[in-house]
């Protein structure tokens, strides 16, 4: 009977260890989905605000640069208009850099995932 009750302790202690390591992973998966979603649900606040304030701040630039250059080239609508080409040239430089901010993005965001 003695190698059957130590069989029986020893499946149990290796049932009870398997319970605990289950609810241990079970945990640390919530507390990573947590993390995960705090991270996101910041990050998305901060870029609103900022994106909002930024925004805010262009209209003030441009609608002030094109009466500036209004001023200069004596036609408002020669001001607006180059005030208008200006914002076409960011453009096309923001996207012949478009792959370098995205491998930015995606180096910071497997930094917070798989940290």
């Amino acid at each position: 009977m003695g190698i059957i009750e130590a069989l029986d302790e020893t499946s149990s202690k290796a049932v009870k260890t398997g319970e605990d390591y289950v609810q241990t992973t079970k945990h640390y998966f919530e507390l990573k989905v947590f993390q995960q979603l705090a991270i996101l649900t910041t990050s998305t606040c901060k870029l609103a605000v900022y994106g909002i304030l930024s925004t805010l701040g262009l209209i003030f630039l441009a609608i002030a640069g094109a009466a500036a250059l209004s001023t200069y080239f004596g036609s408002t609508a020669l001001g607006y208009l180059c005030m208008g080409g200006i914002f076409f040239v960011l453009v096309g430089l923001v996207y012949l850099v478009r792959k370098k901010i995205e491998k930015s993005v995606i180096k910071k965001l497997s930094k917070n995932y798989f940290d």
